[in-house]
């Protein structure tokens, strides 16, 4: 089973299509969460995914507590890519080999939801040295996946 990244009320449809044409380079799946654009209801994913939706497993979930309880009984590992006060980081971050892998990327302005965030097995962040505390989706998708791949 392929790790998947779960996208939880991203506004973009440019960062969705990048993060599905990630996904495709590095074998990942996409989960679209809440009004998470997606390839079958928005014509701009589709144009940034280049043809990437069609080989990558995509699903969709009205809400993210829906993603991760399907998820779980399908015995993913489930972290969130978020700062808060009990996050590691991705460096230190070990996870569970025998599973695979699903890691939840909030909205591009507020991040993971708080109740979200109270699902996850662990909460992940990328440490940086500049002065911004935040990374677009897209990169930060991508350093997550091809860091855990």
């Amino acid at each position: 089973m392929k790790n998947i990244v779960v996208l939880e009320n991203i506004r973009s449809a440019y960062n969705v299509g990048n993060v599905i044409r990630t996904a495709d380079a590095l074998w990942w799946d996409v989960a679209f969460c809440g009004y998470t654009p997606t390839p079958m209801n928005q014509p701009k994913v589709v144009k940034t995914s280049l043809g990437a939706e069609k080989s990558v497993g995509c699903r969709s979930f009205e809400d993210t507590a829906n993603a991760v309880e399907l998820l779980r009984k399908e015995w993913y590992e489930i972290i969130a890519a978020e700062i808060t006060d009990d996050a590691i980081g991705l460096a230190e971050y070990t996870r569970d080999t025998k599973k695979p892998l699903a890691v939840v990327f909030g909205n591009e302005v507020v991040g993971v939801e708080g109740d979200t965030l109270q699902l996850v097995d662990r909460v992940v962040y990328i440490p940086m040295k500049g002065e911004k505390e935040s990374l677009n989706i897209g990169q930060s998708a991508a350093i997550f996946m091809r860091h855990l791949w």
